[in-house]
């Protein structure tokens, strides 16, 4: 290995190879150093950045409670629901629609029944499921049950 040229007593510059031998203990550490950064960093964000979105990964089951403002039934039972209902969101009521498909479950008074029997004006219970499709939501009502008042038989 040659000397440095300020050691020699030389006045030419230093060049590159004279400042560091390109073996070595400190090259191998250098170079283990640059490959643990490169696969180490992608991984770590590969695996921090996918958890920040876990959250609106799947549907999601939410309550209803409120009131039947519009319905509109289908031919084959199925349709579309509108209940105005409180939400926490907006700390306002709002409306909203779902599709009732022919999965929904419908209970009146503790009897099976069918979208044609609920009537507008009556309040409800039950779920229903959002699923996201790219910016798009889509609310399904997965089941409704429907009090309705008993009228007074001894008047």
């Amino acid at each position: 290995m040659r000397l440095p040229s300020r050691v020699r007593g030389d006045d030419k510059p230093w060049k590159a190879r004279d400042k560091m031998p390109s073996t070595g203990p400190h090259v191998q550490r250098l170079r283990f150093a640059r490959s643990f950064v490169a696969v180490v960093l992608p991984l770590a964000v590969a695996l921090i950045v996918p958890g920040c979105s876990k959250k609106d990964e799947g549907p999601k089951v939410v309550p209803l409670v409120g009131k039947v403002e519009k319905i509109d039934v289908h031919s084959d039972g199925t349709g579309r629901l509108t209940v105005l209902y409180y939400s926490e969101k907006h700390k306002q009521e709002v409306l909203g629609t779902a599709i009732v498909t022919e999965d929904t479950e419908i209970m009146i008074d503790g009897t099976v029944a069918s979208l044609k029997d609920v009537r507008e004006g009556e309040q409800v219970r039950g779920e229903v499921r959002i699923d996201k499709k790219g910016d798009e939501r889509i609310h399904t009502v997965l089941k409704i049950t429907i009090e309705r008042p008993k009228a007074d038989a001894g008047d």
